[in-house]
């Protein structure tokens, strides 16, 4: 099953960015992300976790970046939600008995550890304002 976590996070941190300066509803983010609001809500936890968004409560309350978008960088959001590694290891006993058993955990770790790095590395360029940019 495919994550979507960090692309819908992406999707709601660049629409409070685009909002600046508006307090903007779960229901409201959920519409516009064309998902449902508990995911929203799910989401917004980690992200507040995180320090990335501040949530405002009351009867117009509503949800606002933490700080400037061009603080925020992808991998910061990633941070916030991933959860787990791109690529997952299993962690199983090795059959003795098999020299390809013996060493694909380590073989796939070390794969592992390469692409996260990476996929941080490219996630750390690139900030919400770099997205807004792109918005016409």
């Amino acid at each position: 099953m495919v994550d979507t976590k960090f692309s819908v996070s992406v999707h709601l941190m660049t629409t409070l960015a685009y909002n600046f300066g508006r307090l903007t509803s779960s229901d409201e983010l959920a519409t516009g992300l064309r998902t449902n609001a508990s995911f929203v809500r799910k989401l917004v936890v980690y992200l507040s976790d995180a320090g990335l968004i501040e949530s405002v409560r009351g009867k117009s309350g509503g949800l606002r970046l933490a700080l400037p978008a061009k603080k925020i960088t992808l991998d910061k959001i990633y941070d916030a939600v991933a959860g787990h590694k791109i690529i997952c290891v299993p962690d199983k006993t090795a059959y003795k008995q098999c020299a390809v058993s013996c060493i694909m955990s380590d073989l796939l770790k070390k794969i592992s550890d390469s692409i996260e790095h990476s996929a941080r590395q490219q996630l750390s360029k690139t900030n919400l304002q770099d997205l807004l940019s792109e918005i016409k």
